[in-house]
């Protein structure tokens, strides 16, 4: 009986863990839809380079603004947007 109580408590452990791993995965890319939503609602088609420079913006603030600027985006939109690249 001992057996079976420390397989089912080792399978539970194991199933949380997998869970934590699932439901905190999503919040990296919440962070460039963010970016990338804010980007469309000032007027910009978003097309690589954007979602690029979004994507990278948790790791290097700095790339992901001036990437958004070498492709015209305004600097006050940029900014905005890396920073929620970033959050």
């Amino acid at each position: 009986m001992n057996v079976v109580r420390r397989i089912g408590a080792t399978l539970g452990c194991l199933t949380l863990g997998a869970a934590g791993v699932f439901l905190t995965a999503p919040a990296a890319q919440a962070d460039v839809n963010a970016c990338v939503q804010y980007l469309e609602s000032q007027g910009y088609q978003v097309n690589s380079d954007h979602f690029f420079a979004c994507y990278v913006a948790k790791d290097d603030w700095s790339l992901c603004y001036y990437t958004l600027t070498d492709e015209y985006v305004h600097p006050a939109v940029a900014a905005r947007a890396c920073d929620y690249g970033r959050a």
